[in-house]
């Protein structure tokens, strides 16, 4: 269970009579992060109406000095008129951000719906169409959070991992991350903006096949929008580290260009995009299993070996 810091009930009852939220609720810490503290308050309506439920995130990890950047791109959007993001609950102060048991917290709403384990078509139009959505409206929003896994973290890290890998392994992470810094010196103009970061499925809920909210953005940065795009290609179409569902793709591909479409040297960098991506997060597990501190370890980390799979994929898609 995600759940690492234990908040006392006088603290949390104190927390949400600044919402003018009552103390007669369940109390529910909630299962599949690795990073933050999760739980769910439901209160129940009387005469056995419908519970309203709140989603509490204490932050454990990673920069919280960050938060305010979230805050602030979460409740642009939602006020643009995103009503798939969780964004925020202010108290009746205004304030949105809090700590409790010594941790910075947000209160949420809880969205409805589940993750799509296994994504149709129509699932995938609608997330590369809220996708290209976001990228488009964030685009006015005056914010700017550097992404701090690039091409220069790649280099920087991989001295650290080589020696962890076989030599076949090896010589696939030297090559790409020169194949990466390659393409970024050939195509040095690529469309940049806001992303999510971290767009997987089960940071997203359906309810059927319609997108009824997108969570999870505090890896969100400013970057190449193609980033985001390729994150969500990769693990939309190559579930289980499987070769890539080419029509799921492309389906999620031009819902995405119906409302931004991609530019001249954006389509050309694409295949070698998507291996940069999966190159990321190969590295990132990697260091997650073999480098992370014990505190951190404790917390779980996820098998480097499925990115691996989705990279050398899209590495033999590309004819190499």
């Amino acid at each position: 269970m995600a759940v690492y810091t234990k908040v006392s009930e006088t603290e949390l009852n104190s927390f949400l009579q600044g919402y003018n939220l009552g103390t007669d609720y369940q109390l529910q810490g909630l299962m599949g992060g690795t990073e933050n503290t999760t739980y769910r308050i439901s209160y129940t309506g009387q005469n056995g109406a419908d519970s309203e439920n709140y989603i509490l995130t204490l932050f454990e990890q990673g920069d919280h000095s960050d938060l305010g950047y979230f805050v602030a791109l979460l409740t642009q959007l939602r006020d643009k008129g995103f009503c798939t993001v969780a964004a925020p609950i202010a108290n009746n102060q205004g304030e949105y951000l809090h700590t409790l048991s010594d941790k910075p917290a947000l209160l949420f709403p809880c969205l409805i719906g589940t993750h799509p384990e296994q994504p149709n078509i129509e699932q995938a139009k609608a997330i590369g169409n809220w996708l290209a959505q976001m990228h488009v409206t964030a685009q006015n929003f005056d914010l700017h959070k550097p992404n701090l896994r690039t091409i220069d973290w790649m280099k920087r890290v991989a001295p650290d991992l080589l020696p962890l890998l076989d030599e076949m392994d090896q010589q696939l992470m030297q090559r790409e991350i020169s194949h990466f810094a390659d393409l970024l010196e050939e195509c040095p103009n690529l469309p940049e903006g806001i992303l999510h970061g971290d767009l997987f499925r089960d940071n997203t809920f359906y309810q059927g096949d319609k997108l009824s909210g997108v969570i999870d953005f505090y890896n969100g940065c400013n970057g190449h929008l193609l980033y985001d795009l390729s994150v969500v290609l990769n693990d939309w179409s190559c579930q289980d580290g499987h070769e890539p569902d080419m029509e799921l793709q492309q389906a999620l591909l031009e819902a995405y260009e119906s409302v931004r479409p991609l530019t001249a040297d954006e389509r050309h960098a694409l295949p070698s995009y998507l291996r940069a991506c999966a190159l990321r997060y190969w590295i990132s597990r990697l260091i997650a299993k073999h480098l992370a501190e014990e505190e951190e370890h404790d917390h779980g980390f996820k098998d480097p070996e499925h990115y691996k799979l989705i990279l050398l994929n899209r590495v033999k898609q590309a004819g190499w």
